[in-house]
């Protein structure tokens, strides 16, 4: 199989993916980048901005201009760490109920699509390896 063709068909999904989603973004007030973010907040609490840019591979401005978004929406909890410029995030209690019910209907539209595709949990599970070794791949050669 040529690679070009698994790679067009990994960037040729975003797009579509996101513009499916929209409504649900939309619905909850929030942009894609956002909730990429809320959800990184969600699974790995607590955690810094530069932790969020590094494993989200967006720049610090960015990541602090979506975090200032979020925090205005008071969806985040922001502690002093030990260095005055470090700050502890965690979601606050709405951050949690909103990322609760985003997730919630973001998983039940991604479950449908798998059983609709008809994809058996060992398609899923071998997709999900490979992807993850391509993730990993481009993240060495970013750091080298």
């Amino acid at each position: 199989m040529d690679t070009k063709l698994l790679f067009n068909q990994l960037t040729g999904v975003y797009r579509p993916y996101i513009k499916l989603f929209q409504p649900v973004f939309d619905e909850f007030e929030l942009f894609p980048a956002q909730w990429l973010v809320l959800k990184d907040i969600a699974q790995n609490t607590p955690t810094t901005l530069v932790q969020i840019s590094k494993r989200r591979a967006i720049e610090k401005p960015t990541t602090r201009k979506i975090l200032k978004a979020l925090s205005e929406k008071s969806l985040l909890t922001i502690e002093q760490g030990q260095d005055k410029r470090e700050k502890i995030l965690s979601l606050s209690n709405e951050g949690e109920l909103l990322f609760s019910q985003m997730n919630t209907r973001i998983e039940g539209i991604q479950d449908e699509i798998v059983k609709d595709a008809g994809i058996s949990l060992e398609q899923l599970s071998e997709t999900y390896h490979t992807i993850r070794l391509i993730h990993e791949q481009i993240n060495k050669m970013e750091e080298s």
